[in-house]
């Protein structure tokens, strides 16, 4: 081979080389069928900072320290029972798979114990062109309707989202690799890069446009609210959320509640009440004294008389943020006599 030669194809190894570089997989879809912001929520992003604390790519704490994806949870595991559908988020080949543990929503040591070095549960390992990877786990046990080897178009159906591994409420756990290195869909930035603060929105992003319109970043967030016969936990919530039994008119007790995902250091809570024959509760939360992943408050009255009365109750509930509402919900509740 001539010096020329060489030279000719040594720029055209580079210039194949500086393509498959710098190319990107089609945008990204969502990873489950819902609606962001009505049956399905971004609980948490990838984690931008490198030592114990924590930073998601907007500057906020909506993240645990070492997350290397992002989270899109459903309100709860009975939400999960209808059947919803995980998504490959992109067109590629399948390259692993598991499909054979058991949906736990993970609370003691016992149970991280249960999962350890099989944190993912059951989920897909999906490849595309030129080293994109993408990883989806928590899916439900038997649900994953694919096999390594398979190749599947972007929306195509995997399987059900489900709480399997490491899952301490029903999710899809998504993580984007590009030849080994986690990327941030949010950014198309590796994990190891560390926003400059404070940020505004992404310049670049790795999410089709549908999508990227569907997840836009939120400060918090009022995922549920509901009325009950007693006051309701948060565990109860990740179990039941969206299926808590209402109050009748013998019932103990009278309770509207409000669910809240990823709230802020400083945030109030404020819960109101009202009611037939004048009935009425409120109550305003304390400033948190830390950000919180998960919260639940409510509002409401033990039973003094022989029945509560009947007719139409109607709660509220809002985030106050420096003095202002951020975020309100409405919900109404008819109680027969």
């Amino acid at each position: 081979m001539s010096g020329r030669t060489a030279r000719l194809l040594g720029l055209a190894l580079a210039a194949i080389g500086l393509c498959a570089f710098e190319s990107k997989p089609p945008g990204l879809g969502l990873p489950l069928d819902c609606t962001v912001g009505q049956t399905c929520f971004v609980q948490q992003y990838v984690d931008h900072d490198p030592g114990p604390g924590v930073l998601d790519y907007r500057c906020g704490a909506q993240t645990y320290d070492g997350h290397d994806g992002v989270d899109i949870r459903l309100l709860s595991a009975r939400a999960a029972e209808a059947g919803v559908r995980v998504l490959a988020p992109m067109a590629g080949r399948i390259k692993a798979l598991r499909n054979d543990m058991p949906d736990h929503l993970v609370a003691t040591e016992a149970d991280r114990a249960a999962v350890a070095r099989r944190e993912c549960g059951n989920g897909v390992v999906l490849t595309g062109p030129d080293g994109w990877e993408v990883q989806l786990c928590h899916m439900r046990q038997g649900s994953v309707s694919v096999r390594v080897g398979d190749e599947v178009a972007a929306g195509a159906p995997l399987g059900l989202v489900g709480s399997s591994g490491m899952a301490a409420f029903a999710h899809v756990h998504m993580t984007v690799r590009r030849a080994g290195t986690v990327l941030d869909p949010f950014t198309a930035g590796p994990m190891a890069d560390k926003p400059a603060c404070p940020a505004g929105p992404a310049a670049a992003s790795l999410w089709s446009a549908a999508a990227a319109a569907q997840l836009a970043y939120r400060d918090g967030a009022i995922i549920e609210t509901g009325f009950a016969a007693a006051p309701v936990s948060p565990g109860e919530l990740e179990l039941r959320g969206g299926a808590v039994d209402g109050p009748a008119s013998a019932s103990p007790a009278l309770i509207f509640y409000g669910r809240f995902i990823n709230l802020k250091a400083g945030d109030r809570v404020r819960l109101t009440l009202t009611g037939p024959a004048g009935f009425a509760a409120s109550t305003l939360s304390d400033p948190l004294e830390r950000s919180k992943a998960t919260y639940v408050s409510f509002v409401g009255k033990k039973r003094t008389q022989p029945a509560w009365p009947a007719g139409r109750y109607l709660g509220r509930v809002e985030i106050v943020r420096d003095g202002q509402v951020a975020e309100s919900r409405e919900g109404a509740y008819e109680l027969r006599g």
